[in-house]
């Protein structure tokens, strides 16, 4: 079954767009979209890229990245992305499988030390796939702040949610984990990686490990509603210290490079990408079930799901004063990017599935 998945995936990636029907943009419209639902949702700022076809069709921003100084957005606006940082990740994990330096099969014991037995039978799939049962160091431990040397006791000394593979849980653990096997494995620090592999490559200049001490240029302020005002959230991204799970500023066309360059084949082979978006398969033979019942899967660092009958790939990112969404049908080979500096689970994956909705015929 997981072979036939894959297989229909890259049928999926590898269809002639050709015998598509052409998606036109209509900028006025987009952004009507875009305006309605930024002040229906009272979101300070919102930044939109679409491309398509390997182009990039439009580009906009809305409202202020900063609220005290009414500092105006622009398309060069540096942006948290949350865990839209995650597909970095799990793309660097596949870069070295195919480069024959791990293999997804791999066991967590393999490249961490002194585990317990139960986390013995993790694999670097399980990781990827949020299929391993570990923990969640941030929603389910509490360990916002903590280094890695801490949070790895904490985490570990505790048994695990379910058996490896039989179950699905998202867990931010299982991706800075993944970003330690990416140093042991390359011999790199994790930022040095991505750095050297992707954002140096692709010309993705915006592109780095967040900082909240530097001094960046055109960095958008993240708020938080509470009551009906808004606040500032940047004290409490001073002390996060994750890492490979959350941790990626970028801007709206740096990250419409890294799409591209995915979509077209120059990060990944097509069978490395059916698995980042070909459903996951449990041990008992079922696909995950991100909800109980419900239409949305999860593939290795982005969720599945359908809009009018097309696949839409997507990696929604979401805290510190900020809603972040990288969604992909690859179908109509179309990419949406939104992000917005108000933090609401799942505001900017909406805006996105607005737009698409709008654009698919």
């Amino acid at each position: 079954m997981k072979t036939f998945f894959r297989l229909f995936f890259i049928l999926l990636i590898t269809v002639n767009s050709n015998a598509q029907e052409e998606i036109q943009i209509n900028s006025p419209e987009i952004d009507k979209i875009i305006e309605e639902l930024k002040d229906s949702l009272s979101i300070p700022a919102v930044a939109v890229g679409i491309a398509i076809k390997g182009e990039i069709k439009y580009t906009n921003t809305f409202g202020y990245s900063n609220l005290e100084t009414h500092t105006k957005l622009k398309t060069n606006s540096v942006w948290h992305l949350c865990s839209i940082s995650k597909q970095f990740s799990t793309v660097a994990c596949l870069k070295l499988a195919e480069e024959n330096k791990l293999s997804l099969s791999d066991n967590l014991c393999q490249y961490i030390d002194t585990l317990p037995k139960e986390y013995k039978r993790i694999t670097i799939a399980n990781l990827l796939s949020q299929t391993s049962g570990i923990k969640d160091y941030l929603n389910e431990k509490d360990l916002f702040g903590h280094l890695w040397k801490e949070v790895k006791k904490e985490v570990f000394s505790d048994s695990l949610n379910f058996s490896p593979g039989t179950s699905w849980s998202y867990s931010n653990t299982g991706f800075w984990i993944i970003a330690k096997i990416i140093e042991k494995v390359s011999g790199l620090d994790y930022n040095q990686y991505l750095e050297q592999n992707f954002f140096s490559k692709l010309g993705m200049s915006n592109t780095q490990r967040i900082s909240w001490y530097n001094i960046v240029p055109q960095r958008v302020n993240g708020y938080v509603e509470k009551k009906n005002t808004m606040y500032n959230s940047v004290a409490d991204m001073n002390q996060f210290c994750g890492q490979g799970d959350g941790d990626i500023t970028s801007t709206i066309n740096d990250l419409l490079k890294w799409n591209l360059a995915l979509a077209n084949g120059t990060l990944l082979q097509k069978e490395s990408i059916a698995n980042l978006w070909c459903p996951t398969t449990l041990k008992n033979g079922n696909k995950v079930e991100v909800f109980p019942h419900s239409a949305i899967s999860y593939g290795m660092g982005w969720f599945i799901k359908k809009i009018k009958g097309y696949n839409i790939v997507w990696t929604p990112g979401s805290g510190f004063g900020f809603s972040a969404s990288s969604q992909y049908i690859p179908q109509k080979d179309l990419t949406i990017i939104v992000f917005c500096n108000k933090e609401q689970f799942l505001m900017a994956d909406d805006i996105g599935f607005s737009i698409a909705q709008k654009l698919i015929n």
